[in-house]
């Protein structure tokens, strides 16, 4: 889902921030630094530093305001995973410029397939005209508001006047609509008081108590890590590996054996969408038995997210694996079979996704004189996107 983000930003790096015009009140200085500090905040984005280029993004609109600044100040919020931020700045760049101005079609783009993929939640309190929180940050408008999140779990908080509640929800994304309304929580009846029992002191309403001192602010989760374009991946496998016997009478492989490699697991591949890709993997690895044990294989395959944590895939390969045991050779020549991937998020990063996983597989020989080897590494490496 890429919009040749990366190639326009290095294009409006000199012509999105226009030297002051004659109507303009702003000094010569302001405007050389606004272009600079908007430079430096392209290099930001395209090293994946989205906050960074965010922030210089919005100091150079200080210095001197121009409509490129608010488009690229979406791109960071769409980077950083605030969906509704980001559509607000984009419908802010075609109010400004309008849709027929130069990254016009761009913004309209961008607008609809955010929409697309997050899911827009409708809010609610009971009474209504409370305020909102989502995942910590406040929403600039009382109950009723609608805002879009993206796929993954959120932290739901109103603020009513007579206390807060919170609700916890499961975003699909996808285009998809929920609404919630938060009901306050109906005050305790006071019981039946004891005979000779004082009387506490009447403790002021909480309406009258600052609101903000008692909002509850649960850290907002780290966006989610989206598949676009080129990825790649590197992992550290363990593979131990079991090779059938021959099937030759006599023959000095004809048993059993096992044995166990050591190596790197590689990928590259292209994002069709942010939850599927086309790759082709890669393995490398060697091991203490024999001269020593080696295997090589690799081949086209795909990976597919399921849920936000889980991916699975499988691939296609070619390859050989060689080892001593029982004294004498086993394994294969240059011969094909197919690998599986289940792998779990075990951590999360703005340039990808660090995993553990298992990836069985086989190598199919005709058993005459080469060994049929099922393989199954584990292994932890990064997914980068």
């Amino acid at each position: 889902m890429r919009r040749h983000l990366s190639h326009r930003l290095v294009l409006l790096c000199a012509a999105a921030i226009t030297l002051a015009t004659a109507h303009e009140a702003l000094a010569e200085g302001d405007v050389d630094r606004a272009r600079a500090v908007f430079a430096e905040g392209i290099r930001r984005y395209q090293a994946a530093d989205w906050e960074g280029a965010r922030r210089l993004f919005l100091e150079a609109d200080r210095e001197h305001h121009a409509p490129a600044i608010t488009y690229n100040l979406g791109l960071a919020e769409e980077k950083l995973g605030h969906p509704q931020a980001a559509v607000d700045r984009f419908e802010a760049y075609l109010a400004e410029a309008g849709e027929t101005g130069e990254l016009g079609p761009a913004a309209a783009s961008a607008i609809a397939q955010i929409k697309a993929r997050s899911t827009r939640l409708r809010l609610d309190t009971r009474p209504t005209g409370g305020r909102l929180f989502v995942d910590g940050a406040p929403l600039a408008d009382r109950a009723p508001a609608t805002v879009l999140v993206t796929a993954g779990h959120h932290v739901i908080v109103a603020q009513h006047a007579s206390g807060t509640t919170e609700e916890v929800i499961e975003a699909r994304g996808g285009g998809e609509t929920l609404t919630r309304v938060l009901e306050a929580a109906a005050p305790a009846e006071p019981g039946p008081a004891e005979p000779g029992a004082k009387t506490p002191a009447a403790i002021p309403p909480l309406a009258s108590r600052p609101v903000d001192a008692e909002a509850p602010r649960p850290p907002p989760p780290a966006p989610r890590a989206a598949p676009e374009g080129v990825t790649w991946g590197a992992s550290f496998a363990i593979v131990p590996l079991y090779m059938v016997g021959v099937s030759t009478p006599a023959a000095d492989n004809g048993t059993g054996a096992a044995s166990i490699l050591a190596g790197a697991l590689g990928e590259v591949g292209l994002a069709l969408t942010d939850d599927v890709e086309v790759l082709v993997r890669g393995l490398a690895a060697i091991g203490p038995d024999g001269k020593p044990s080696t295997g090589f294989l690799g081949g086209p395959g795909f990976a597919f997210r399921l849920g936000s944590s889980v991916w699975a895939g499988a691939s296609f390969i070619g390859g050989e694996i060689e080892t001593r045991a029982h004294g004498v050779r086993y394994g294969t020549d240059l011969v094909f079979g197919a690998m599986f991937e289940a792998s779990l998020t075990v951590l999360r990063k703005p340039y990808g996704e660090w995993l553990v996983g298992a990836q069985p597989g086989v190598l199919v020989t005709e058993l005459r004189q080469d060994n049929t080897t099922f393989f199954f590494p584990f292994t932890l490496g990064v997914r980068a996107f």
